[in-house]
Protein backbone atom coordinates (compact mmCIF):
# COMPACT_ATOMS: atom_id res chain seq x y z
CA UNK A 1 0.00 0.00 0.00
CA UNK A 2 1.37 3.41 -0.99
CA UNK A 3 1.61 6.10 1.66
CA UNK A 4 1.95 9.88 1.60
CA UNK A 5 3.54 10.65 4.94
CA UNK A 6 1.13 9.24 7.56
CA UNK A 7 -1.70 8.85 5.03
CA UNK A 8 -2.37 5.41 3.54
CA UNK A 9 -3.60 5.61 -0.05
CA UNK A 10 -6.14 3.69 -2.10
CA UNK A 11 -4.80 1.12 -4.61
CA UNK A 12 -3.41 2.79 -7.73
CA UNK A 13 -2.93 6.18 -6.07
CA UNK A 14 0.71 7.33 -5.93
CA UNK A 15 2.52 10.01 -3.96
CA UNK A 16 2.83 11.99 -7.19
CA UNK A 17 -0.95 12.03 -7.61
CA UNK A 18 -1.35 13.30 -4.06
CA UNK A 19 1.36 15.94 -4.54
CA UNK A 20 -0.44 17.33 -7.61
CA UNK A 21 -3.71 17.42 -5.67
CA UNK A 22 -2.09 19.23 -2.75
CA UNK A 23 -0.90 21.96 -5.15
CA UNK A 24 -4.55 22.43 -6.09
CA UNK A 25 -5.42 22.57 -2.40
CA UNK A 26 -2.70 25.19 -1.88
CA UNK A 27 -3.98 27.59 -4.55
CA UNK A 28 -7.71 26.82 -4.64
CA UNK A 29 -9.12 28.88 -1.77
CA UNK A 30 -7.10 31.90 -2.83
CA UNK A 31 -8.30 31.52 -6.42
CA UNK A 32 -11.90 31.01 -5.23
CA UNK A 33 -11.87 34.23 -3.23
CA UNK A 34 -9.24 36.62 -4.61
CA UNK A 35 -11.61 37.95 -7.26
CA UNK A 36 -14.09 39.04 -4.60
CA UNK A 37 -11.42 40.14 -2.12
CA UNK A 38 -9.95 42.59 -4.65
CA UNK A 39 -13.35 43.52 -6.08
CA UNK A 40 -13.82 46.54 -3.76
CA UNK A 41 -10.68 47.97 -5.37
CA UNK A 42 -12.21 47.59 -8.85
CA UNK A 43 -15.51 49.10 -7.74
CA UNK A 44 -13.65 52.08 -6.25
CA UNK A 45 -10.99 52.68 -8.93
CA UNK A 46 -12.06 51.17 -12.24
CA UNK A 47 -15.83 51.60 -12.19
CA UNK A 48 -16.50 54.24 -9.55
CA UNK A 49 -19.48 52.69 -7.75
CA UNK A 50 -20.65 54.98 -4.88
CA UNK A 51 -19.80 53.57 -1.41
CA UNK A 52 -23.46 53.30 -0.41
CA UNK A 53 -24.20 50.97 -3.32
CA UNK A 54 -21.26 48.57 -3.12
CA UNK A 55 -22.88 46.10 -0.75
CA UNK A 56 -25.84 45.53 -3.08
CA UNK A 57 -23.64 45.46 -6.20
CA UNK A 58 -21.25 42.95 -4.63
CA UNK A 59 -24.12 40.82 -3.36
CA UNK A 60 -25.80 40.81 -6.78
CA UNK A 61 -22.61 39.76 -8.57
CA UNK A 62 -22.17 36.92 -6.10
CA UNK A 63 -25.83 35.98 -6.45
CA UNK A 64 -25.61 35.52 -10.21
CA UNK A 65 -22.29 33.72 -9.87
CA UNK A 66 -23.99 31.17 -7.65
CA UNK A 67 -26.91 30.76 -10.08
CA UNK A 68 -24.38 29.62 -12.69
CA UNK A 69 -22.56 27.49 -10.14
CA UNK A 70 -25.85 25.77 -9.27
CA UNK A 71 -26.34 24.92 -12.92
CA UNK A 72 -22.84 23.51 -13.44
CA UNK A 73 -21.48 22.06 -10.20
CA UNK A 74 -23.56 18.88 -10.31
CA UNK A 75 -22.82 18.42 -14.00
CA UNK A 76 -19.08 18.69 -13.40
CA UNK A 77 -19.28 16.19 -10.53
CA UNK A 78 -21.19 13.68 -12.64
CA UNK A 79 -18.93 14.33 -15.65
CA UNK A 80 -15.88 13.56 -13.50
CA UNK A 81 -17.37 10.11 -12.79
CA UNK A 82 -17.29 9.51 -16.54
CA UNK A 83 -14.04 11.11 -17.74
CA UNK A 84 -11.97 11.34 -14.56
CA UNK A 85 -11.07 14.08 -12.13
CA UNK A 86 -7.96 15.26 -14.00
CA UNK A 87 -9.81 16.45 -17.10
CA UNK A 88 -12.34 18.43 -15.07
CA UNK A 89 -9.60 20.00 -12.92
CA UNK A 90 -7.64 21.16 -15.97
CA UNK A 91 -10.74 22.60 -17.64
CA UNK A 92 -11.68 24.38 -14.42
CA UNK A 93 -8.31 26.07 -13.99
CA UNK A 94 -8.21 27.23 -17.63
CA UNK A 95 -11.71 28.71 -17.52
CA UNK A 96 -10.97 30.44 -14.21
CA UNK A 97 -7.72 31.84 -15.62
CA UNK A 98 -9.61 33.27 -18.60
CA UNK A 99 -12.07 34.96 -16.25
CA UNK A 100 -9.29 36.45 -14.11
CA UNK A 101 -7.63 37.85 -17.23
CA UNK A 102 -10.86 39.52 -18.40
CA UNK A 103 -12.36 40.68 -15.07
CA UNK A 104 -10.31 43.87 -14.44
CA UNK A 105 -10.94 45.15 -17.97
CA UNK A 106 -14.68 45.58 -17.36
CA UNK A 107 -15.87 49.15 -17.91
CA UNK A 108 -19.22 48.81 -16.17
CA UNK A 109 -21.25 46.49 -13.96
CA UNK A 110 -22.75 44.68 -16.96
CA UNK A 111 -19.34 43.63 -18.28
CA UNK A 112 -18.22 42.73 -14.77
CA UNK A 113 -21.23 40.42 -14.51
CA UNK A 114 -20.41 38.66 -17.81
CA UNK A 115 -16.85 37.94 -16.72
CA UNK A 116 -18.07 36.89 -13.29
CA UNK A 117 -20.35 34.27 -14.89
CA UNK A 118 -17.40 32.81 -16.81
CA UNK A 119 -15.51 32.72 -13.52
CA UNK A 120 -18.47 30.87 -11.95
CA UNK A 121 -18.18 28.02 -14.47
CA UNK A 122 -14.52 27.53 -13.61
CA UNK A 123 -15.17 27.68 -9.87
CA UNK A 124 -17.95 25.09 -10.21
CA UNK A 125 -15.44 22.66 -11.71
CA UNK A 126 -12.66 23.38 -9.22
CA UNK A 127 -14.83 23.35 -6.11
CA UNK A 128 -16.33 19.96 -6.88
CA UNK A 129 -12.96 18.37 -7.68
CA UNK A 130 -11.30 19.71 -4.52
CA UNK A 131 -13.69 17.62 -2.43
CA UNK A 132 -14.00 14.65 -4.80
CA UNK A 133 -10.28 13.91 -5.15
CA UNK A 134 -9.96 14.24 -1.38
CA UNK A 135 -12.53 11.45 -1.12
CA UNK A 136 -10.87 9.30 -3.80
CA UNK A 137 -7.23 9.15 -2.72
CA UNK A 138 -6.91 8.10 0.99
CA UNK A 139 -8.38 5.09 2.73
CA UNK A 140 -11.30 6.06 4.96
CA UNK A 141 -9.39 5.56 8.22
CA UNK A 142 -6.84 8.20 7.16
CA UNK A 143 -9.18 10.59 5.36
CA UNK A 144 -9.17 13.07 8.22
CA UNK A 145 -5.38 13.26 8.12
CA UNK A 146 -5.27 14.07 4.40
CA UNK A 147 -8.13 16.51 4.88
CA UNK A 148 -6.16 18.23 7.65
CA UNK A 149 -3.09 18.48 5.39
CA UNK A 150 -5.27 19.78 2.56
CA UNK A 151 -6.88 22.42 4.74
CA UNK A 152 -3.52 23.44 6.18
CA UNK A 153 -2.41 24.13 2.60
CA UNK A 154 -5.75 25.82 1.86
CA UNK A 155 -5.01 28.22 4.69
CA UNK A 156 -1.35 28.73 3.75
CA UNK A 157 -2.39 29.51 0.19
CA UNK A 158 -5.18 31.80 1.28
CA UNK A 159 -2.76 33.54 3.64
CA UNK A 160 -0.39 34.11 0.72
CA UNK A 161 -3.19 35.46 -1.47
CA UNK A 162 -4.70 37.73 1.16
CA UNK A 163 -1.71 38.87 3.19
CA UNK A 164 0.71 39.19 0.28
CA UNK A 165 -1.09 39.25 -3.06
CA UNK A 166 -3.72 41.78 -1.94
CA UNK A 167 -0.74 44.16 -1.81
CA UNK A 168 -0.09 43.70 -5.52
CA UNK A 169 -1.93 46.89 -6.55
CA UNK A 170 0.24 48.93 -4.18
CA UNK A 171 3.34 47.06 -5.41
CA UNK A 172 2.56 47.72 -9.06
CA UNK A 173 1.84 51.37 -8.31
CA UNK A 174 5.28 51.53 -6.70
CA UNK A 175 6.69 50.42 -10.05
CA UNK A 176 4.92 53.33 -11.74
CA UNK A 177 1.57 51.82 -12.80
CA UNK A 178 -1.60 53.86 -12.58
CA UNK A 179 -4.28 52.85 -10.07
CA UNK A 180 -6.35 51.30 -12.87
CA UNK A 181 -3.44 49.39 -14.42
CA UNK A 182 -2.21 48.23 -11.00
CA UNK A 183 -5.53 46.44 -10.40
CA UNK A 184 -5.36 44.86 -13.85
CA UNK A 185 -1.83 43.60 -13.32
CA UNK A 186 -2.89 42.05 -10.00
CA UNK A 187 -5.68 40.05 -11.65
CA UNK A 188 -3.43 39.02 -14.56
CA UNK A 189 -0.93 37.67 -12.04
CA UNK A 190 -3.59 35.30 -10.68
CA UNK A 191 -4.61 34.34 -14.23
CA UNK A 192 -1.02 33.15 -14.74
CA UNK A 193 -1.24 31.11 -11.51
CA UNK A 194 -4.36 29.40 -12.94
CA UNK A 195 -2.57 28.43 -16.16
CA UNK A 196 0.43 27.02 -14.27
CA UNK A 197 -1.96 25.07 -12.03
CA UNK A 198 -3.72 23.55 -15.04
CA UNK A 199 -0.36 22.18 -16.19
CA UNK A 200 0.42 20.78 -12.74
CA UNK A 201 -2.94 18.96 -12.78
CA UNK A 202 -1.52 16.69 -15.48
CA UNK A 203 0.07 14.92 -12.50
CA UNK A 204 -3.29 13.74 -11.14
CA UNK A 205 -4.40 10.13 -11.57
CA UNK A 206 -5.75 9.78 -15.13
CA UNK A 207 -8.95 8.11 -16.23
CA UNK A 208 -12.30 7.47 -14.57
CA UNK A 209 -12.28 6.23 -10.94
CA UNK A 210 -11.97 2.45 -10.57
CA UNK A 211 -15.08 2.29 -8.35
CA UNK A 212 -17.20 3.39 -11.32
CA UNK A 213 -18.14 0.16 -13.08
CA UNK A 214 -20.44 1.62 -15.75
CA UNK A 215 -20.71 4.94 -17.55
CA UNK A 216 -24.13 6.16 -16.49
CA UNK A 217 -25.79 9.15 -18.22
CA UNK A 218 -25.16 12.50 -16.53
CA UNK A 219 -28.81 13.03 -15.59
CA UNK A 220 -28.97 9.57 -14.01
CA UNK A 221 -25.93 10.39 -11.90
CA UNK A 222 -27.48 13.70 -10.86
CA UNK A 223 -30.75 12.01 -9.84
CA UNK A 224 -28.81 9.45 -7.82
CA UNK A 225 -26.84 12.20 -6.10
CA UNK A 226 -30.05 13.97 -5.09
CA UNK A 227 -31.73 10.73 -4.03
CA UNK A 228 -28.78 9.93 -1.75
CA UNK A 229 -29.90 12.87 0.39
CA UNK A 230 -32.68 10.68 1.82
CA UNK A 231 -30.04 9.27 4.16
CA UNK A 232 -29.83 11.56 7.24
CA UNK A 233 -26.04 11.67 7.33
CA UNK A 234 -25.77 12.62 3.67
CA UNK A 235 -28.56 15.17 4.14
CA UNK A 236 -26.55 16.61 7.05
CA UNK A 237 -23.49 16.87 4.82
CA UNK A 238 -25.59 18.74 2.26
CA UNK A 239 -26.90 21.08 4.98
CA UNK A 240 -23.41 21.57 6.44
CA UNK A 241 -22.15 22.48 2.98
CA UNK A 242 -24.97 25.03 2.66
CA UNK A 243 -23.54 26.83 5.70
CA UNK A 244 -19.84 26.07 5.25
CA UNK A 245 -19.46 27.23 1.65
CA UNK A 246 -21.08 30.53 2.57
CA UNK A 247 -18.12 31.04 4.91
CA UNK A 248 -15.89 31.77 1.96
CA UNK A 249 -18.20 34.51 0.69
CA UNK A 250 -18.62 36.09 4.10
CA UNK A 251 -14.88 36.41 4.64
CA UNK A 252 -13.82 37.24 1.10
CA UNK A 253 -16.70 39.51 0.12
CA UNK A 254 -18.29 41.17 3.12
CA UNK A 255 -15.30 41.31 5.46
CA UNK A 256 -13.14 42.80 2.69
CA UNK A 257 -15.87 45.30 1.83
CA UNK A 258 -16.29 46.21 5.51
CA UNK A 259 -12.55 46.73 6.07
CA UNK A 260 -12.17 48.75 2.87
CA UNK A 261 -15.12 50.99 3.68
CA UNK A 262 -13.73 51.69 7.16
CA UNK A 263 -10.24 52.37 5.81
CA UNK A 264 -11.46 54.75 3.11
CA UNK A 265 -13.53 56.59 5.72
CA UNK A 266 -10.28 57.03 7.68
CA UNK A 267 -8.63 58.66 4.65
CA UNK A 268 -6.69 55.71 3.23
CA UNK A 269 -6.17 55.25 -0.51
CA UNK A 270 -7.75 52.31 -2.33
CA UNK A 271 -4.41 50.45 -2.43
CA UNK A 272 -3.80 51.12 1.29
CA UNK A 273 -7.30 49.89 2.12
CA UNK A 274 -6.66 46.71 0.16
CA UNK A 275 -3.44 46.15 2.12
CA UNK A 276 -5.37 46.48 5.39
CA UNK A 277 -7.73 43.75 4.17
CA UNK A 278 -4.71 41.52 3.68
CA UNK A 279 -3.56 42.03 7.26
CA UNK A 280 -6.93 40.99 8.72
CA UNK A 281 -7.21 38.04 6.34
CA UNK A 282 -3.78 37.01 7.55
CA UNK A 283 -5.25 36.54 11.02
CA UNK A 284 -8.31 34.67 9.71
CA UNK A 285 -6.29 32.31 7.53
CA UNK A 286 -3.37 32.00 9.93
CA UNK A 287 -5.66 30.70 12.66
CA UNK A 288 -7.29 28.33 10.16
CA UNK A 289 -3.86 27.10 9.06
CA UNK A 290 -2.78 26.28 12.60
CA UNK A 291 -6.13 24.69 13.53
CA UNK A 292 -6.77 22.53 10.44
CA UNK A 293 -4.17 19.77 11.08
CA UNK A 294 -5.45 19.24 14.63
CA UNK A 295 -9.07 19.17 13.50
CA UNK A 296 -8.17 16.78 10.68
CA UNK A 297 -6.45 14.46 13.19
CA UNK A 298 -9.54 14.67 15.41
CA UNK A 299 -11.76 13.70 12.44
CA UNK A 300 -10.21 10.22 12.44
CA UNK A 301 -10.78 9.80 16.20
CA UNK A 302 -14.47 10.65 16.71
CA UNK A 303 -17.81 10.13 15.01
CA UNK A 304 -17.98 12.52 12.07
CA UNK A 305 -21.44 13.82 12.94
CA UNK A 306 -20.01 14.78 16.33
CA UNK A 307 -17.29 16.55 14.36
CA UNK A 308 -19.95 18.57 12.52
CA UNK A 309 -21.53 19.51 15.85
CA UNK A 310 -18.20 20.76 17.19
CA UNK A 311 -17.49 22.70 13.98
CA UNK A 312 -20.91 24.33 14.07
CA UNK A 313 -20.48 25.51 17.67
CA UNK A 314 -17.18 27.13 16.69
CA UNK A 315 -18.81 28.76 13.66
CA UNK A 316 -21.64 30.23 15.74
CA UNK A 317 -19.11 31.73 18.14
CA UNK A 318 -16.88 33.12 15.38
CA UNK A 319 -19.66 34.66 13.32
CA UNK A 320 -21.46 36.08 16.33
CA UNK A 321 -18.32 37.70 17.73
CA UNK A 322 -17.30 39.22 14.41
CA UNK A 323 -20.82 40.44 13.63
CA UNK A 324 -20.99 42.38 16.89
CA UNK A 325 -17.49 43.90 16.53
CA UNK A 326 -17.65 47.71 16.07
CA UNK A 327 -14.62 47.91 13.73
CA UNK A 328 -13.14 44.76 12.12
CA UNK A 329 -9.61 46.12 11.72
CA UNK A 330 -8.96 47.90 15.01
CA UNK A 331 -8.05 46.51 18.42
CA UNK A 332 -7.46 43.16 20.09
CA UNK A 333 -11.19 42.35 20.12
CA UNK A 334 -11.40 42.50 16.33
CA UNK A 335 -8.29 40.37 15.93
CA UNK A 336 -9.62 37.79 18.39
CA UNK A 337 -12.89 37.64 16.47
CA UNK A 338 -10.97 37.20 13.22
CA UNK A 339 -8.96 34.32 14.70
CA UNK A 340 -12.07 32.51 15.94
CA UNK A 341 -13.76 33.17 12.59
CA UNK A 342 -10.88 31.42 10.83
CA UNK A 343 -11.10 28.43 13.19
CA UNK A 344 -14.85 28.16 12.66
CA UNK A 345 -14.49 28.49 8.90
CA UNK A 346 -11.85 25.77 8.64
CA UNK A 347 -13.79 23.47 10.99
CA UNK A 348 -17.08 23.81 9.12
CA UNK A 349 -15.65 23.12 5.67
CA UNK A 350 -13.43 20.27 6.88
CA UNK A 351 -16.21 18.56 8.85
CA UNK A 352 -18.67 18.67 5.94
CA UNK A 353 -16.11 17.26 3.50
CA UNK A 354 -14.95 14.44 5.77
CA UNK A 355 -18.54 13.43 6.48
CA UNK A 356 -19.60 13.31 2.82
CA UNK A 357 -16.39 11.53 1.81
CA UNK A 358 -17.24 8.82 4.34
CA UNK A 359 -20.92 8.51 3.42
CA UNK A 360 -20.93 8.95 -0.39
CA UNK A 361 -21.37 5.66 -2.30
CA UNK A 362 -18.23 4.96 -4.36
CA UNK A 363 -19.93 4.45 -7.71
CA UNK A 364 -21.61 7.87 -7.64
CA UNK A 365 -19.12 9.72 -5.44
CA UNK A 366 -18.56 12.52 -7.95
CA UNK A 367 -22.30 13.05 -8.33
CA UNK A 368 -22.94 13.06 -4.57
CA UNK A 369 -20.09 15.46 -3.89
CA UNK A 370 -21.35 17.52 -6.81
CA UNK A 371 -24.63 17.82 -4.91
CA UNK A 372 -22.63 19.00 -1.88
CA UNK A 373 -21.34 21.76 -4.14
CA UNK A 374 -24.89 22.43 -5.33
CA UNK A 375 -26.16 22.99 -1.80
CA UNK A 376 -23.05 24.98 -1.00
CA UNK A 377 -23.85 27.24 -3.94
CA UNK A 378 -27.38 27.65 -2.59
CA UNK A 379 -25.91 28.82 0.70
CA UNK A 380 -23.64 31.31 -1.03
CA UNK A 381 -26.54 32.51 -3.16
CA UNK A 382 -28.70 33.15 -0.11
CA UNK A 383 -26.09 34.96 1.97
CA UNK A 384 -24.78 37.04 -0.93
CA UNK A 385 -28.25 38.39 -1.73
CA UNK A 386 -29.59 38.78 1.81
CA UNK A 387 -26.21 39.80 3.21
CA UNK A 388 -25.65 42.46 0.55
CA UNK A 389 -28.94 44.15 1.35
CA UNK A 390 -28.40 43.86 5.11
CA UNK A 391 -24.85 45.24 4.78
CA UNK A 392 -26.12 48.46 3.18
CA UNK A 393 -29.39 48.90 5.07
CA UNK A 394 -28.71 47.48 8.57
CA UNK A 395 -25.05 47.30 9.60
CA UNK A 396 -21.76 46.04 8.10
CA UNK A 397 -21.70 43.15 10.56
CA UNK A 398 -25.18 41.97 9.54
CA UNK A 399 -24.04 39.16 7.18
CA UNK A 400 -22.03 37.64 10.04
CA UNK A 401 -24.97 37.80 12.44
CA UNK A 402 -27.18 36.13 9.81
CA UNK A 403 -24.63 33.33 9.37
CA UNK A 404 -24.46 32.80 13.14
CA UNK A 405 -28.23 32.26 13.11
CA UNK A 406 -28.02 29.83 10.18
CA UNK A 407 -25.40 27.79 12.03
CA UNK A 408 -27.64 27.60 15.11
CA UNK A 409 -30.27 25.87 12.92
CA UNK A 410 -27.60 23.55 11.50
CA UNK A 411 -26.48 22.69 15.03
CA UNK A 412 -30.00 21.63 16.00
CA UNK A 413 -30.27 19.38 12.92
CA UNK A 414 -26.82 17.85 13.51
CA UNK A 415 -27.73 16.97 17.10
CA UNK A 416 -30.91 15.26 15.83
CA UNK A 417 -28.94 13.24 13.24
CA UNK A 418 -26.45 12.19 15.93
CA UNK A 419 -29.29 10.51 17.81
CA UNK A 420 -30.30 8.47 14.75
CA UNK A 421 -28.90 4.99 13.96
CA UNK A 422 -25.85 5.13 11.68
CA UNK A 423 -27.42 2.69 9.25
CA UNK A 424 -30.16 5.14 8.26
Amino acid sequence: MNKFGPVRLMPGVTRGHVAAYLWAAFVSIGIFTYATALQPYLLEVNIGVPPGERGVVSGNLQFWQEIVTLLFVGLFGAWSDRVGRRVVYIVGFLITGLAYAAYPFADDIGQLLIYRLIYAVGIAALGGMLATVLADYPIDADRGKLTGISFFLNAVGALLFFAVLTRLPALYQGFGATETDAGRFAYLTIAAVCVVSALIMLGLKPGAPEQVTERLPLMTLLRQGLSAGKRPRIALAYAASFAARADLVIVALFLSLWVQSAALADGATAAEATSRQGALFGIVQGSAMLWAPFFGWLADKIDRVTLVIMATVLSVAGYGWMGLTPDPAVGATAFGAAALLGIGQASGILASQVLIAQEAPGAIRGAVIGMVGFFGALGILAISKIGGIAFDTWRPGAPFIIMAGANVLLLAYAIWVRTRPKTL
